[in-house]
């Protein structure tokens, strides 16, 4: 009778055992220890793929000339040079036979800024954050000389490497030749 009943009693354990222990574990932290593992994997191939992109661009980057690289760091620096900025305006206008005068920097109001102030050193202090990829400020000046010389100046401007938008512009009328300019660049940077 025990040689019947043996068999029996060591399936019924065996069932017990996989339903009590094996199958609740397997499928319990197992299967958590699994889908880890899974995500660790993925994050070592996207890691992976990141490097090899990564070389790719250094390498690209190291074919670039030196004198395009500074090119492309005047044109759109990662900062904001207000005195620079000024001092080169100055010697462009000199240049040109205009006198600047009245120089004044603000944030310029964009959808996704608010007007801010200019903090010490000259650096302007945003308010909110921007979503565009670059930043912008105004500046605006005023400026006493002859139409050609506001023109050559204007070309100047124009043809700089650093771009500056001319937002504002209005004259002063003059019986002399000699008018009065008032001009608002919007100048830009990488934040």
């Amino acid at each position: 009778m025990i040689s019947r009943i043996l068999p029996f009693l060591t399936v019924l354990v065996a069932v017990g055992v996989f339903f009590g222990y094996i199958n609740p574990t397997y499928t319990g932290p197992v299967a958590e220890l699994r889908d880890r593992i899974h995500d660790y994997d993925q994050a070592l191939a996207a890691a992976a793929e990141f490097k090899e992109r990564e070389a790719q661009l250094l390498a690209e980057r190291n074919n670039i000339p030196e004198e395009g690289i500074k090119r492309v760091e005047a044109f759109l620096p990662d900062g904001v040079d207000n005195v620079q900025l000024i001092l080169d305006l100055n010697t462009l206008a000199n240049r040109s036979g205009l006198k600047i005068t009245n120089v004044a920097v603000s944030m310029a109001a964009t959808p996704n800024t608010t007007p801010g102030s200019i903090g010490n050193a000259g650096t302007a202090l945003p308010l909110t954050t921007n979503t565009s990829p670059v930043e912008s400020i105004n500046m605006t000046m005023s400026a006493t000389g002859s139409y050609t010389a506001f023109r050559t100046f204007l070309l100047g401007v124009e043809r700089s490497l650093r771009p500056l938008d001319l937002v504002h512009l209005s004259l002063k009328d003059s019986d002399t030749g000699v008018y009065t300019y008032e001009m608002a660049f919007r100048i830009y940077w990488l934040p």
